[in-house]
């Protein structure tokens, strides 16, 4: 992993690393990236919400990030603000791609307490998912006061009831997912009902559910530490992974 600071135009090798304002990650396979366009502006809204006097410098910063992300291998980049508003990048190279993934219920209420953007939760998040994987699961599993599911540590999640896509709704905080809105709206263009529902983890029992992020895509759920290993395999995942893959394209 190599990080940089962009300084006066120029993007100069560092080892700084300050608390997180501003954050956003994509997966680059082969100089191929899937739905850049809306990466580039959650990035850009973001920013408008937490250091809206660095807009002019993004379009300049952005380009750049873009010329410096290699083509070849995959990488998993990460644009940053930090907390003395300066513009940094993160190249590294990604992690292990799955295709199922076990999950495992954060036993309090979801801690999180900044979730209008992607960024300012990212150390707690790893801290979240660190615990998951002590218990065994590859996920934590966020639940809000009332005990209904509100996301991943790092993810979304989302599930089927009969042929009915759903999602927790607005009323329980999540972040922003670009994945998440790729597969809705591939939902909407291949005329599958989708609706937004307020759930527990036991009510997916028997189901079948999706971990989503940028990096993965679409994980299929196969056991829940401390639940049950009883859900149904990705029925739907192979022509959602077809649909999400036409959404990749080269960088510019």
């Amino acid at each position: 992993m190599t990080s940089y600071l962009y300084k006066d135009g120029v993007f100069v090798e560092t080892n700084e690393n300050l608390p997180i304002l501003v954050a956003d990650s994509l997966l680059v396979s082969e100089g191929k990236v899937r739905s850049l366009d809306k990466h580039i502006i959650r990035f850009i809204k973001q920013t408008s919400f937490k250091a809206p006097d660095l807009l002019p410098q993004l379009p300049e910063f952005l380009f750049k990030f873009l010329e410096l992300v290699p083509r070849t291998g995959n990488q998993f980049p990460r644009l940053e603000i930090q907390t003395d508003l300066s513009l940094k990048i993160q190249i590294r190279p990604a992690p292990e791609i799955t295709q199922t993934v076990t999950l495992w219920t954060y036993p309090e209420p979801d801690p999180r307490v900044d979730l209008t953007v992607k960024g300012p939760e990212l150390e707690l998040g790893a801290k979240l998912r660190q615990q998951a994987q002590e218990q065994g699961a590859d996920e934590a599993i966020l639940l809000n006061r009332e005990g209904f599911i509100s996301e991943g540590s790092l993810s979304s999640l989302v599930w089927w009831e009969e042929e009915t896509l759903v999602a927790p709704g607005n009323e329980i905080p999540w972040l922003e997912s670009i994945t998440r809105t790729d597969v809705f709206e591939i939902a909407e263009q291949l005329g599958i009902k989708t609706k937004f529902a307020n759930r527990t983890p036991e009510d997916l029992i028997n189901r079948e559910v999706w971990l989503l992020s940028s990096l993965q895509g679409i994980r299929t759920v196969t056991s829940w530490v401390g639940l049950s290993d009883q859900f149904k395999p990705g029925e739907h995942k192979e022509l959602f992974d077809k649909e999400l893959e036409k959404l990749v394209s080269p960088l510019p």
